[in-house]
């Protein structure tokens, strides 16, 4: 389902936060705790941006981009927003779902027939191992990360090795990228467990054999381009990589160096070309990534480009794990995950407040998306940091952010996906 919307659009528009429900002077504290980590030098720079009522309140930039050249970081800087990408790929199998391409429950392997003869790791060592049969891998697995694909980092200590062998982020091409992950074993049974790891990958491939354009060409035109998101790519223009920004991490000093280039970024700083990375490739800026985020709270529409039914929107929000005999502890113990969507089903028992309903996502390079229907609300950062929020900034930042919205009598329901 796809209706065309301008090829060129603005930020969000903007509106007084006092006129929003925000407390100026509680938005201070916000403001001030994320310069201060910029000061402290354990981050080197960051943005922040706040919504509600579909009117951009808040946003600001601290420090630098690239902190050695002294490029400051910009309300236009493209950041690597990493895991964030999954969001907008789940959003893109979905519209392709609305056209009635497959059904959520449809094998893997009826448009992927590589992915027919999967197994599962049940013991042996890396050389000698003992697989059983997979079951079939459904896209719902996939979008729900239930299939048993992992990264090196989430695959148990027996199937670790398997992933450390083999730099699945080095392929060229989506067919090459699967070629050589079905030859890793599964983490467990389809449907079994939550493990999250590469299926978004899968995803993307699965988009382009739907579709026989290439990745970023179905983004763009399905999603992107509705959308106005005129500076969110895998592969980055030349005559915009010089807003990139670098990550950062803290060396062998403690000092903040930039990482190593992010080679699975198509075409930045001169990396070599690989697939596009369904899990974590994307760049966008903070102001395109409130636009696609808006979109969302408006179950599905923006500015008259309607991406999404509302009810495809409230599935991705629903809780896809129910059937798990042991809980995704992985996603700690206030949240649950839908399609693309990690979700707080409840209000949260820490110290971080929200309503339930809410969702959204992070990303490894310290990128945070928190989408309140209740409150109308959308709270963003983007930091480029590893590791993935060293010093604790997103529950830092949430609780800054509610601390400041005063006016909850105005609480929207009609948004709300319960």
């Amino acid at each position: 389902m796809f209706l065309a919307g301008p090829l060129m659009a603005d930020p969000l528009p903007a509106a007084d936060p006092a006129m929003s429900g925000f407390l100026r002077v509680r938005l201070d504290p916000m403001h001030a705790l994320v310069q201060g980590l910029v000061d402290e030098g354990k981050y080197s720079g960051a943005i922040t941006l706040i919504t509600r009522n579909g009117h951009i309140v808040d946003v600001r930039a601290y420090g630098y981009r690239d902190l050695a050249a002294k490029l400051p970081m910009e309300r236009d800087t493209l950041c690597y927003i990493y895991s964030l990408t999954k969001i907008a790929i789940a959003t893109t199998v979905l519209n392709l779902w609305e056209e009635g391409r497959f059904k959520l429950d449809d094998p893997i392997a009826d448009y992927l027939p590589e992915f027919k003869a999967m197994q599962v790791l049940a013991g042996g060592t890396i050389d000698r191992p003992e697989l059983v049969t997979a079951r079939p891998i459904t896209i719902r697995h996939l979008l729900s990360h239930t299939a048993g694909f992992a990264f090196d980092f989430t695959a148990s200590s027996a199937l670790r090795p398997y992933y450390e062998r083999t730099d699945l982020s080095d392929f060229p091409t989506l067919p090459e990228f699967a070629l050589a992950l079905v030859r890793l074993p599964l983490d467990h049974q389809p449907g079994d467990a939550f493990t999250y790891g590469v299926g978004y990958d899968v995803l993307g491939y699965l988009i382009e054999r739907l579709t026989g354009q290439p990745l970023e060409t179905v983004m763009r035109s399905r999603v992107f381009a509705p959308l106005g998101m005129n500076d969110t790519f895998f592969a980055v223009p030349p005559e915009k990589r010089h807003r990139l920004a670098r990550v950062h991490e803290r060396g062998p000093t403690g000092r903040l160096e930039p990482t190593k280039p992010e080679t699975f970024v198509l075409g930045a700083t001169g990396a070599k070309v690989v697939y596009p990375n369904g899990s974590g490739g994307l760049v966008s800026t903070i102001d395109d990534f409130a636009r696609f985020a808006q979109m969302l709270l408006n179950v599905g529409e923006l500015d008259g480009a309607r991406v999404l039914t509302p009810a495809t929107v409230r599935l991705m929000a629903t809780d896809q794990l129910t059937h798990l005999k042991t809980p995704a502890a992985w996603l700690g113990p206030d949240r649950t995950y839908g399609l693309g969507l990690g979700i707080w089903p409840h209000s949260p028992a820490g110290d971080t407040p929200g309503l339930a309903g809410r969702y959204g996502w992070e990303g490894g390079a310290t990128t945070y998306l928190s989408i309140d229907p209740g409150a109308d609300t959308i709270a963003m950062i983007f930091a480029q940091h590893f590791p993935y929020d060293e010093f604790g900034l997103f529950e830092q930042f949430s609780a800054a952010f509610y601390r400041a919205l005063v006016d909850s009598a105005s609480f929207s329901v009609s948004k709300t996906l319960e």
